[in-house]
C-alpha cells in the first residue's frame, strides 16, 4: 500500500489526463485531423481549429466523438493543451497571433518546416532551429514542446 505522496512521486504513475481539453490548430488539414480523431478516441475532450470556423465545424462533425470546431481563436481560447499543425507558410503568423491567448498553456508544435515543388516536399533551414524553436520565441509564456512530428498524417487517420 502506498499513500498519497509516494503515488505522486513514483515515476511509474501517469497522471490522469482525462479532463483535459486539447485543441489542435489547424485541425481541418490531415496531421491536425487525424491527432484530433485520435484524441478523441481516446476519450479526450478535443476541438479542433481553423482560420475557418465553419471549415473546422465540418470537420469535428467528420471526426465524430465529441469533437467540436471553432476559429483558431476560440480554439486556443477553450483548450488546456493546445497542438499546432498548421503548414509551415502559416507557422509564425498563427502562433504569433495568438500569443496572448496561449499565455501559460502547454503548446505541443508538431509542424514540419516544408517546402514544396514539382519533385516533392523537402526540408527548409529555419532560422530558429525547429518550428518548436521558433514558437517557442513567439510564445515566451506558454510551455511550447514538440511531438508527433515523426508520424505521418495517414497513419493518425
Amino acid at each position: 500500500m502506498t499513500s498519497d505522496a509516494t503515488s505522486s512521486t513514483d515515476p511509474h504513475t501517469l497522471p490522469d489526463v482525462h479532463g483535459l481539453r486539447i485543441g489542435v490548430l489547424g485541425g481541418t488539414g490531415d496531421q491536425g485531423r487525424g491527432l484530433a480523431r485520435r484524441f478523441a478516441m481516446a476519450g479526450l475532450s478535443v476541438s479542433v481549429g481553423s482560420r475557418d470556423a465553419a471549415r473546422a465545424t465540418e470537420v469535428a462533425q467528420s471526426i465524430g466523438d465529441g469533437v467540436v470546431g471553432y476559429d483558431n481563436a476560440e480554439c486556443a481560447a477553450g483548450s488546456d493543451v493546445v497542438i499546432v499543425a498548421v503548414p509551415w507558410d502559416g507557422h509564425a503568423a498563427t502562433v504569433e497571433s495568438l500569443a496572448s491567448v496561449l499565455a501559460g498553456k502547454i503548446v505541443v508544435d508538431c509542424v514540419n518546416p516544408l517546402g514544396f515543388d514539382k519533385q516533392g516536399a523537402y526540408a527548409l533551414a529555419v532560422e530558429d532551429g525547429s518550428a518548436a524553436q521558433q514558437a517557442a520565441r513567439l510564445l515566451p509564456d506558454s510551455a511550447v514542446v514538440a511531438a508527433f512530428n515523426n508520424i505521418p498524417a495517414p497513419l493518425l487517420l
